[in-house]
């Protein structure tokens, strides 16, 4: 919840804020109120107008939330090849994918041929974890199993007692995990909820180190957390 407005390379040289009415843009226009949550922006340079709507996907079913008894597992779009993934743990039942943690938008299987329809059939899944993704551009999906980063610590589940929070495993060797609710404490991160293979910072200077030591979390917040395995770096981004 706050204010935002929309700027070109990351500079405040050229920029675009709302403009005479709700949903106009102009130059250094005013700032656009928003309220906290994941929304689709779309801009339209030629008419100098912008559309905000409510915009996240997720899996929901008896194969990962009860069929809804706690949140769906929030997709992650990744520009580079143009779909939605998501890192997660799945147990055996069934998925689909849903909008907005709705049921007025869904989506499932009909043939079992990974091809997605609206309404379609429930999608079968067994124990593991894996790597979703959705491509909703050509109606596809894919669920393979993968070796998938997770957050531990005694600023997130005491050290284990409950399952760790799962990053999601973009392009060029980046893995984000959003949004995290993290306590002063401490943290690492570890595969697949196995202390064989784990990540933490032995300078505290932002550089992963295996078997490294505890990463510190000094103020309680939710955190965007972004791992780069491409260069041993990583970011720990409150948000609020």
């Amino acid at each position: 919840t706050g204010e935002i407005k929309f700027r070109k390379n990351n500079d405040w040289g050229e920029n675009i804020g709302v403009g005479v009415s709700a949903g106009t843009l102009t130059a250094n226009g005013g700032n656009i109120a928003v309220t906290a949550g994941t929304y689709k922006i779309t801009i339209d340079l030629n008419n100098n107008t912008y559309s905000m709507e409510n915009f996240s996907w997720g899996i929901v079913g008896s194969g990962y939330n009860d069929c809804g008894a706690s949140p769906d597992a929030k997709f992650t779009y990744d520009y580079v090849t143009n779909t939605f993934k998501v890192g997660v743990k799945l147990v055996t039942g069934e998925i689909k994918f849903r909008k907005n943690n709705d049921w007025g938008e869904n989506l499932g299987d009909n043939g079992g041929d990974g091809t997605v329809e609206a309404d379609g059939s429930n999608i079968a899944v067994t124990n593991g974890y894996y790597i979703v993704t959705l491509d909703l551009e050509n109606s596809t999906y894919t669920i393979e199993q993968a070796d998938l980063y997770g957050v531990v610590g005694s600023g997130y589940n005491d050290w284990g007692n409950s399952p760790d929070f799962t990053f999601t495993p973009l392009s060029n060797g980046v893995w984000v995990a959003e949004i995290v609710p993290l306590t002063v404490g401490e943290i690492k991160f570890r595969v697949n909820e196995d202390w064989g293979s784990n990540l933490g910072d032995n300078g505290a200077d932002g550089t992963l180190d295996a078997d490294g030591s505890n990463i510190a979390v000094t103020t309680a917040g939710n955190y965007r957390i972004i791992l780069n395995t491409a260069n041993s770096t990583y970011q720990l981004n409150r948000v609020n």
